[in-house]
């Protein structure tokens, strides 16, 4: 193995974790674009629906890289078989210099973390949690448990859509705000950005006193993907969507928390982003089909019947 970040021989592994539409896969995209050249890593993106969108994602947009999805479930629980059985895949290979884990946006990292700590060729780094600062004063996000569970198990924080904001001053208030939240992130805070320079530090903090403790991954039975539910909704190339109807549907329906998708839109092929602080439609390449994956809280049923008729009526 011949990766710079290579500790004591054993493999780095990065878990970056966050709610649904935090960023994560983006800033993956973003250090694999940083990488060394030399260096091989591993992705595992795990995914609740059954569809891999954030893989498709990252497979076009990878270099020196793998990428394994788990769908259908989320790896701290439910679909815990699969990530053992990848993490065994990628160790045997003997070629990676690091693995990026991104668990599903509506798990911990209480399972991940004991995942990887019973195989002797890895080596946990602290957690990383990636936090929309825009979510910082919406109620919607308060209002469900795994998100703030995510902030207290992680290690480090990194704020995202930053961009979103009017100004500097307003992201300075919202992480003062924050800090008076989660008291005990604020040595480990480490700024906006997730870059490759800040990937080393957090290495080379590995040992740091207090840095993935077990205290941090106690298990939390309440905390699972069974409150929550996916579907996927399928069409073919020839149907082209009306953005605009198309995000007005997604806001009639309150127990929808994310959605996403490639879909062929009046303007072309893009990238449906849906979350609680936002929507946005990033072209992309054409694909095979439309696809539309949406999640939504179980206490509010969608019928899938109904939606697929709502969602017809988006058809440009």
């Amino acid at each position: 193995m011949t990766g710079s970040f290579s500790i004591m021989g054993k493999i780095p592994v990065n878990i970056i974790s966050g709610f649904l539409g935090s960023g994560k896969t983006t800033t993956i995209i973003r250090l694999l674009e940083q990488k060394p050249p030399k260096e091989y890593w591993a992705i595992v993106v795990n995914e609740f629906g059954k569809v891999s969108i954030d893989g498709q994602t990252l497979q076009s947009k990878s270099v020196a890289g793998s990428v394994f999805d788990i769908l259908g479930g989320c790896i701290c629980c439910s679909a815990k078989i699969y990530l053992k059985e990848n993490l065994e895949k990628i160790v045997e290979t003997e070629k990676f210099d690091r693995i990026l884990i991104e668990p599903s946006g509506l798990g911990g990292i209480e399972m991940v973390s004991e995942m990887v700590g019973l195989i002797p060729q890895l080596s946990l780094m602290p957690v990383i949690c990636m936090v929309d600062i825009t979510s910082l004063e919406n109620p919607k996000f308060q209002r469900i448990p795994i998100y703030n569970a995510q902030i207290r198990m992680s290690d480090m924080i990194i704020f995202s859509k930053c961009d979103l904001l009017d100004s500097p001053e307003r992201q300075d208030e919202l992480v003062v705000k924050f800090k008076s939240s989660f008291p005990d992130k604020y040595s480990c805070f480490v700024g906006t950005k997730l870059t490759i320079s800040v990937l080393s530090s957090i290495d080379l903090e590995k040992k740091a006193e207090g840095l993935n403790s077990k205290n941090n991954f106690l298990p939390a039975p309440h905390l699972t993907d069974e409150n929550f539910q996916g579907r996927v909704f399928q069409f073919g190339i020839e149907h082209i969507f009306d953005p605009e109807k198309l995000i007005g549907l997604i806001n009639k329906y309150h127990s929808i928390i994310r959605s996403k998708g490639h879909l062929n839109t009046t303007s072309g092929w893009a990238l449906f982003n849906y979350t609680l602080s936002g929507c946005n439609f990033e072209p992309c390449q054409a694909k095979e089909q439309n696809e539309i994956v949406i999640i939504f809280r179980k206490n509010e049923s969608i019928q899938k019947e109904e939606f697929n008729k709502q969602i017809e009526k988006c058809i440009a």
